[in-house]
């Protein structure tokens, strides 16, 4: 398992059948105006100018772009800069080293840089219309309980899901949502220090019709439960979310 947890995922689709299949990550999704504003970038630092990666992730929330000072998934983008006399010279590229954007920006001070920075990244991924489009085709999904049965935290999975699905280029909101999401976690006690963690999330449409269930399982070792709690969480949200994309782009 990966650091230890790997969850099997499954995705059933309410009407079509009693059985679920397996979750595939190359699943047909619904086509979206601009894919690559869809995806979160990780900032790196800049030792010259301290707290300018964490201005930018502040920076790409105003511009509604997930962003991170960490490193990040194969999905994420990677924005790196230096310095070069007066300017900033900036690099956008993906896990494979393919070059999104390159361009360069007037050194200022880390807010205005961030700010300044942040807005032609913004226009470099969705285009000359600053991402309307983009932000329009966004399905709406409202994240609604989420209940956990053993020593994990329900108030930080919901968070770290609803983060996910942001990832995922959904917009999660409260008023009018399409879909609406709803979760389980239960975990039971089993045998040679190791502990079943089973997960369920619902998805339902406006009027409360369910669409699918996502389940994920995998046994993990009770220590490990404890010690590395905030690495598990956000790892199960982050497969619930797949899975969740998936039932939603069948109805959108």
């Amino acid at each position: 398992m990966r650091i230890v947890f790997a969850m099997a995922l499954l995705l059933a689709v309410a009407g079509c059948g009693s059985l679920p299949r397996p979750f595939l990550h190359e699943g047909n999704d619904a086509p979206l105006v601009s894919p690559r504003a869809m995806q979160p970038i990780s900032v790196a630092e800049l030792p010259e100018m301290p707290g300018l990666a964490k201005a930018l992730v502040s920076a790409f929330e105003q511009q509604d772009i997930a962003a991170s000072t960490a490193e990040g998934g194969d999905n994420f983008l990677r924005l790196s800069a230096k310095i070069e006399g007066a300017k900033l010279h900036w690099l956008l590229a993906d896990v494979r080293g393919n070059v999104v954007g390159d361009f360069s920006e007037t050194r200022g001070s880390v807010q205005q840089t961030a700010a300044s920075t942040a807005a032609t990244v913004a226009r470099l991924l969705r285009g000359d219309d600053l991402g309307g489009r983009d932000l329009a085709a966004r399905p709406r999904v409202a994240v609604d309980k989420v209940t956990v049965t053993g020593s994990l935290d329900a108030d930080l999975l919901k968070r770290a899901l609803i983060e996910a699905l942001q990832r995922q280029g959904l917009a999660v909101v409260e008023d009018n949502p399409q879909m609406r999401v709803s979760g389980s976690l239960h975990i039971t006690q089993g045998l040679a220090g190791h502990d079943l963690v089973e997960v369920t999330w619902v998805v339902q449409d406006d009027k409360g019709a369910e669409v699918g269930k996502v389940n994920q399982g995998s046994p993990v070792m009770r220590d490990e439960l404890l010690s590395k709690a905030l690495q598990m969480t956000h790892q199960i949200a982050e497969g619930g979310a797949e899975g969740v994309k998936q039932l939603v782009h069948t109805k959108f």
